[in-house]
């Protein structure tokens, strides 16, 4: 007994299995969480290293180098960058995907705390961690008001921070703008030299006097107390009626120096301005929600709302919180209009049945059966560990036509059997198990399309994964499904009896009968020929070639960019601009962005573009645009349109983007290093690959990591005369750091919190090379000026030293304009720079998505090879032929007539999501053919020969053929047409792909299978 025969003779034991699966997948659908895109996790490692004071060069050879050798030692590391910048080391650590995460990081933090003692006694301790890709800001809070910068950053990161970090799945929140709380004690160069002051020793003092040690425990009788030096200091005032020595004697510090209760010195800053209320905050405080990769971005999003106004309601007056980046808005949209996506497929699914099958009771059975297999499917995607986003709903997108599928040929078949006079019991087992084999072969081609695209090896693979595994688990659920809801229903629903058919039902009948006969005149028509065959097969092949040149005019990029309204403008001013002369320049820039009406909201970032960005000399404005309802161009538009606008100031480097939610990292899109072993070398090259590029058509926001540094006035000590005055060079390095930067000599503590207590000079002090020079240092030969101990001159210093896998490098940077395929701007680049013959040792990579690209199409090319393969496996088993596959595999090139030509029209480029969909197809177009085959198959063992065969089988199932590619096409039409504008970029080429390769192979099929089986199975006959 077949399953479907135990369905139809239990329907009620079978209800009930299914009605469980139905169950089960309700609630996982509504269990699970919801997000954009599915995790990727990229082991990366993060070691980062502050050291105040240093330049770039000190930090390379003193830190970065030393933590570079240490770590290279560590297994599957896939690539290093690292910058050397001033005070701070950055190196990242790229391992191969198979790397454990947190066997990783253990193991760089083993090899860092190694050579820790080898580092710069003033440097902080390197901090080594995790960088999760998929731990992103999804909400940023601007908080804005009638304070001080330190009242503001107090407010937000003593009171703020931790009330959003307690909500489920916030991971982080992170603080920019603002100005950190600081005691300073400030003295001026008279006073240190007139009292022989040494900033360094009494740097120390203060240190010395601001303890609380415990001394111990001592018992008496039963009793046991515990003694406790409390020293520290309880108030700033005690610091200014501390005693110190100087040259006349026991001095208080407040009569040498003044102390102020105040903030650090203030390197970024961050201004908001909201241009729909034409109000915003020169100063404000930016609080970043980063959530962990189990988090859900819409549940967190709901959470904070609701305790927003709780929170607002305890600010101080004036002071006021909002919102102005949600992400989950966007991915809330995006599930959102994929799901829509979902369901008008199976609406219009529907109606095609309903066209064909013209008989309600039909519809409905097929219509039942579509989101039993969906629903059913969600309980193995909770169990996977899949979330609802983009990619895992547009496979049940993907897949609705393919679902009916199955339970058409199940269904139609049962109708042929029907009308051939059985009743509906004997029709519906009859009818079923007539077709398990093309059925169960169409389901597995699928399959064996699908599990390859999960296994793939790159990073997209893990970004794909989730997509195929998901119309895996449907295809798998809808051959249950077929096999045993289908005939179920069809016993039970069908009538026993042919009613009088309504004449809309006649007149279709009719005109699917004239179909019929027209495709078996023309099957006769070409069969009685071997060479009209052949003409037939070589117009197929004469159709593909012409095709070709078609494929070289597509553009090729990494990934379709989303329009989310976000635009990234950077601007970058000479090195060494303070903040001030940035922030009045910004003011200008700000004002002409805020005259384009389309601006929602401009949120800036002055000193800061990334970690790897940072200076006074830098700008980021995150430029948000009204919803794509409100405008009529696309965020790509208008970022020429902005480019356009700030041209014209001088002495700005201008570099402004588009922003997305996939492949929108902080990276640009376009990215490649030279890299060699000495940096004079590379940056002369690097001048020479600038000029030569700079004039690739489409190429726009070119940058490199190079900078000439801003000046340094370099001091070199005269040790004899240092020797004289009894000073070593640390003493002289820790006078001039003090004198310039400030020396932290200790931590002033108040409830709870810790704020750095900095001695300095005033800024009047050492506001100018003359004023450098004349620095006091205490000596045993008195007070000295620096100029008396070092020579002192100018030079032009580093702004940024990067490495790349230990190599010196340069990184260029660089996006193609609006319009211009990525693909075309990298072969480029790649022409320009081949013309430069560059001396052994130096070398030109990729990174970034072009680098991706590359490795995607490679990754890809190897999964359609594995699916080829499996699938003519996989139908070699099921037919018990060798010759046979391979004729059914000719419906791949035929599909990529259809895709190709799509494409052209529609202006689409080649991408990730266009490739996959050719991988696909794969899957999809062979099921015309097994369904030809498959029967012909049938009826040649039933005695017919090869061409009675043909001709009988091949209109046979022109009906389930037609019924079952119209439905997948009308399933994947809401995606092609772009439905819904939350992330209809993404969806938009598999749509387009899908229906325009269906569309030709299917009517290609028709008549190119049968000649082909025709032919060759001809030549059999002979030879036997």
């Amino acid at each position: 007994m077949t399953i479907a025969d135990l369905s139809i003779k239990r329907p009620i034991m079978m209800s009930m299995f299914l009605i469980v699966f139905a169950l089960f997948g309700s609630m996982a659908y509504f269990g699970m969480p919801l997000d954009l895109f599915p995790v990727v996790n990229i082991p990366y490692i993060t070691v980062k290293t502050t050291y105040a004071g240093a330049g770039p060069k000190e930090i390379e050879t003193q830190i970065t180098k030393k933590i570079e050798d240490a770590v290279s030692s560590v297994s599957e590391i896939d690539q290093m960058i690292s910058y050397s910048m001033e005070g701070v080391s950055l190196v990242m650590i790229k391992f191969e995907l198979a790397k454990d995460p947190d066997i990783a990081n253990q193991e760089v933090k083993d090899k860092v705390d190694a050579i820790v003692n080898n580092l710069p006694d003033d440097a902080d301790i390197p901090i080594v961690q995790k960088y999760n890709v998929n731990e992103k800001p999804i909400l940023e809070v601007v908080l804005s008001g009638p304070l001080t910068q330190t009242e503001l950053y107090e407010l937000a990161d003593k009171r703020l921070k931790d009330r959003f970090a307690q909500i489920p799945g916030v991971a982080q929140v992170n603080l920019s703008g603002g100005q950190e709380r600081e005691v300073q004690v400030i003295l001026d160069d008279r006073t240190v030299f007139q009292n022989t002051i040494d900033l360094n020793t009494l740097s120390q003092i203060l240190s010395a006097q601001n303890i609380d040690i415990p001394a111990g425990n001592f018992k008496r009788g039963n009793q046991e107390y515990t003694v406790r030096l409390s020293g520290e200091f309880e108030d700033p005032k005690e610091i200014a009626d501390l005693e110190v020595p100087t040259s006349f004697g026991m001095k208080r510090i407040k009569d040498i120096a003044e102390v102020k209760d105040t903030g650090e010195e203030v390197r970024q800053r961050v201004s908001y301005f909201n241009n729909i209320e034409k109000a915003g905050s020169p100063d404000a405080v930016l609080l970043s929600l980063v959530k962990n990769s189990e988090g859900n971005s819409v549940e967190i999003a709901k959470d904070v709302k609701k305790v927003l106004p709780e929170m607002q309601a305890s600010l101080p007056a004036g002071t006021q919180l909002e919102i102005v980046t949600d992400k989950s808005v966007f991915v809330e949209s995006s599930v959102e209009d994929t799901l829509v996506n979902i369901l008008l497929g199976i609406v219009l699914t529907s109606i095609v049945l309903l066209f064909f099958l013209h008989d309600l009771r039909s519809t409905t059975i097929v219509a039942i059966s579509m989101p039993m297999s969906i629903l059913s499917a969600f309980m193995i995607m909770q169990a996977s560990g899949f979330s609802l986003n983009m990619m895992s709903l547009m496979g049940l997108s993907t897949a609705v036509g393919v679902l009916v599928t199955n339970s058409v040929v199940v269904l139609e078949n049962i109708f042929r059997h029907k009308e051939m006079g059985n009743g509906r019991v004997e029709a519906a087992s009859k009818g079923t198990n007539e077709v398990v084999v093309a059925v169960v072969a169409s389901a597995l081609t699928n399959i064996a399309v699908f599990l390859p695209i999960a296994q793939m090896t790159s990073i997209v693979g893990q970004f794909f994964r989730e997509f195929a595994l998901t119309v895996t688990y449907a295809t798998i659920f809808s051959l249950i499904i077929s096999f045993t809801l289908t005939p179920m229903l069809a016993s039970l629903l069908l009538p026993e009896e042919d009613k009088k058919k309504h004449p809309i039902g006649e007149a279709l009948e009719k005109m699917f009968h004239f179909w019929e006969t027209l495709y078996k005149r023309s099957l006769e028509a070409i069969l009685q020929s071997k060479w009209r065959a052949v003409g037939v097969i070589a117009t197929a092949i004469i159709l593909f070639i012409l095709s070709l040149p078609l494929a070289g005019k597509i553009g090729f990029e990494f990934v379709p960019l989303t329009d989310e309204g976000d635009i990234d403008i950077e601007l970058e001013l000479p090195e060494g601009t303070n903040l001030e002369k940035t922030a009045e320049l910004l003011s200008s820039v700000e004002a002409r962005l805020r005259e384009i009406p389309e601006v929602k909201h401009l949120l800036m970032n002055l000193g800061r573009i990334n970690d790897y960005n940072v200076g006074t000399n830098l700008v980021l404005i995150k430029l948000k645009l009204v919803s794509v309802h409100e405008r009529s161009e696309s965020s790509e538009a208008f970022t020429s349109k902005i480019i356009q606008m700030l041209s014209d100031f001088p002495d700005i480097r201008l570099r402004v983007r588009a922003v997305s939610s996939i492949g929108g990292s902080e990276q640009a899109p376009i990215l490649f290093y030279l890299m060699g072993q000495d940096n004079d070398l590379v940056n002369k090259y690097k001048d020479e690959i600038l000029a030569k590029i700079s004039d690739v058509p489409g190429l726009v926001n070119l940058n490199s990591s190079s900078r000439s540094g801003k000046p340094e006035i370099n001091l070199t000590p005269d040790r004899k005369k240092l020797s004289d005055a009894g000073l070593t060079i640390y003493d002289l390095a820790m006078n001039v750091r003090g004198a310039v930067n400030g020396l932290v000599s200790t931590q002033y503590k108040e409830q709870g919190e810790e704020y750095d207590i900095r001695l300095m000079l005033d800024d009047a002090a050492v506001d100018s090379p003359e004023k450098i020079a004349n620095i006091t240092l205490s000596t045993s030969m008195g007070s000295l000026r620096l100029s008396q101990l070092c020579d002192i001159e100018f030079k032009e210093g580093y702004s940024k030293i990067m490495h790349k896998d230990k190599f010196k490098a340069v990184e260029f940077s660089a996006s193609s304009a609006p319009g211009v395929p990525m693909g075309n701007v990298v072969s480029e680049i790649n022409a320009k720079i081949a013309e430069i013959d560059l001396p052994s040792g130096y070398k030109i990579t990729w990174g970034g998505d072009a680098e991706m690209m590359q490795d995607t199409a490679v990754d890809m090319l190897r999964t359609f090879i594995i699916a080829i393969i499996l699938t003519y496996m996989l139908l070699a088993a099921i037919l018990e032929s060798f010759t046979q596959p391979l004729i059914i595999l000719g419906t791949v090139p035929l599909a990529m007539i259809g895709v190709f030509g799509s494409m052209y029209i529609t202006g689409k480029s080649m991408n990730i999501i266009s490739m996959l969909s050719i991988v696909m197809l794969l899957g999809i177009v062979v099921n015309n053919a097994i369904l030809m085959l498959s029967y012909t198959n049938e009826l040649r063992e039933k005695g017919m020969s090869i061409y009675d065969a043909l001709i009988e089988a091949c209109p046979t199932k022109l009906k389930p053929i037609l019924m079952s590619t119209i439905a997948i096409i009308l399933g994947m039409l809401p995606m092609a047409m772009g439905f819904g504008d939350a992330g209809r970029e993404i969806r938009q080429p598999m749509g387009i792909v899908a229906i325009g390769g269906l569309v030709v192979s299917t009517f290609l099929t028709l008549f190119v299978i049968p000649a082909i089986y025709d032919l060759t199975s001809r030549e059999k006959k002979a030879q036997s």
